[in-house]
């Protein structure tokens, strides 16, 4: 079997469904050896932020010197993304043989549930020091909640989303989140609505575990947009730090992973303040209010990729976007949505930043219909410009006249035109 068959097949498992609990995943994992017993890990879940939060953690953690493992979803681009060790994607023989290996071990499992077997596998295997680990969807059920006790369990945002999985309640959702804390264990969080925050405490409690509430410690105090840098301020030592990753939502973040790194230090890790400063300079998290130059074939025009896909993740885009100099631009929005998420909501908040739209469709089976989301958006905005083009490719070319194009409402739609910006345009089937 080749990189590409292994790719296939697992692609081929999105549709299994998950049964049982977890429990054919721990008999997989017992098969190859319980690998997820021998990982020391820092484990993320919310409902926003995740992914930003884990890429922080990696990159302070690496600036200590340590050699890490990160585990996340989705992908942008190549499917290795998910797998990463000392920041460098698997390489794809090695992500066929421990494909291989686990689904001889596991014949009935899904595709998320072999991911995380030969993620945890992987990194036994290459003696990380620690595992930045990202939950898929919720946590208590999660497939990655098989770790034992994580040294911290971090809790990056609570809005909805999900609902079918999670829950109809910030309550509800925060109970599923929360299921990440462990016996004796560390969780943190930033300030969160009272309802979700008790949920919170209360598993802590039940728990005998710490539970740590952290408002933001940063304001931002300068934006590179076509860099995609900003630099921030503590608010009480007044130090000003290089980051990474632009956005409004960062700076909670940031004092996430500040203040898990120094708890950490306090578990006898060898990390400090300067390695959080490095890894917050060096960190990149793609597709993230994600500026790019294109090129001649589509005029050179700026592309703003973000994967906003619900409503909390929309909200932070509008504010972000409404901060910067493209907000005074003329400005097409490219859209694309998945038929679960909650649509109007969007498309109101996404109404009021003006522009026009294109709607197009993701790679994905769920994916809405264009048409409908135009139709959507006329009844909210009638005055807005408005098409749909099934097409990505042609979507971004009817978008890029304008000079600033903002694409978001999906991370299959985010990857996609990160792969047509970059020229390298494949899919699997």
């Amino acid at each position: 079997m080749d990189f590409r068959e292994a790719e296939r097949a697992l692609v081929g498992r999105q549709d299994y469904v998950k049964k049982d609990g977890l429990s054919r995943v721990y008999a997989c994992l017992k098969k190859l050896g319980d690998p997820h017993l021998k990982l020391k890990t820092v484990h993320v879940t919310g409902t926003n932020g995740k992914g930003s939060v884990c890429a922080l953690f990696e990159a302070c953690l690496r600036a200590a010197g340590l050699k890490t493992g990160l585990f996340i979803s989705p992908h942008l681009v190549s499917i290795t993304e998910r797998i990463q060790l000392g920041g460098v994607n698997i390489p794809e023989d090695r992500f066929t043989a421990l494909f291989e290996e686990a689904v001889a071990a596991g014949p009935d499992l899904s595709f998320f549930e072999l991911l995380t077997c030969m993620a945890f596998l992987y990194f036994v295997r290459e003696k990380v020091d620690i595992a930045v680990i990202e939950v898929g969807i919720g946590g208590r059920f999660d497939t990655t909640n098989v770790l034992a006790r994580p040294e911290l369990s971090v809790i990056t945002s609570i809005d909805f989303d999900h609902k079918k999985y999670l829950g109809g309640t910030l309550a509800e959702i925060a109970a599923q989140k929360a299921g990440i804390i462990k016996e004796g264990g560390i969780a943190i969080a930033p300030v969160l609505a009272p309802e979700a925050r008790a949920e919170i405490s209360r598993e802590a409690a039940e728990r005998g575990a710490q539970c740590h509430f952290y408002a933001p410690a940063f304001g931002i105090t300068a934006r590179d947009w076509e860099n995609n840098r900003m630099t921030l301020r503590h608010a009480k030592t007044g130090a000003e730090l290089p980051f990474g990753i632009l956005g409004e939502a960062q700076p909670s973040n940031a004092t996430l992973v500040w203040e898990g790194m120094e708890l950490l230090a306090g578990l006898g890790w060898p990390v400090t303040r300067a390695h959080t400063a490095a890894g917050f300079a060096a960190a990149r998290w793609p597709g993230r209010f994600q500026a790019l130059r294109a090129g001649p074939e589509l005029g050179g025009a700026l592309f703003v990729i973000d994967g906003a896909h619900n409503e909390e993740a929309v909200r932070a885009f509008a504010r972000t976007w409404k901060a910067s100099p493209f907000a005074a631009r003329e400005a097409v929005f490219v859209v694309g949505m998945l038929q679960d998420k909650e649509r109007r909501v969007i498309l109101e908040t996404l109404a009021g930043l003006g522009g026009s739209f294109v709607f197009t469709r993701p790679d994905s089976p769920r994916a809405a219909d264009p048409c409908a989301l135009a139709d959507e958006l006329a009844a909210i905005r009638p005055d807005l410009p408005a098409e749909a083009e099934d097409d990505i490719t042609a979507a971004l070319k009817a978008a890029a006249g304008a000079g600033t194009v903002a694409v978001l409402g999906s991370f299959y739609l985010a990857g996609s035109a990160l792969e047509i910006l970059s020229g390298k345009r494949e899919k699997v089937c």
